[in-house]
């Protein structure tokens, strides 16, 4: 389900560089609780031996 607030809250920075977009979408997971995750970032994090984080529960 989609946490509207926290995606008005934290949107994602204009020309975001990898790092940015990679720090953004790891505490969207933590946080927003959404499946939004896009496959360039899940390859990028197991290239990097960076675990999934786990959705929160609610």
């Amino acid at each position: 389900m989609l946490n509207r607030q926290w995606h008005e809250a934290h949107p994602m920075p204009d020309k975001a560089t990898l790092e940015q977009r990679i720090a953004w979408h790891l505490e969207h997971a933590a946080q927003c609780g959404c499946r939004d995750m896009p496959e360039s970032i899940k390859r990028e994090l197991a290239a990097r031996g960076i675990d999934l984080p786990q959705r929160p529960t609610r």
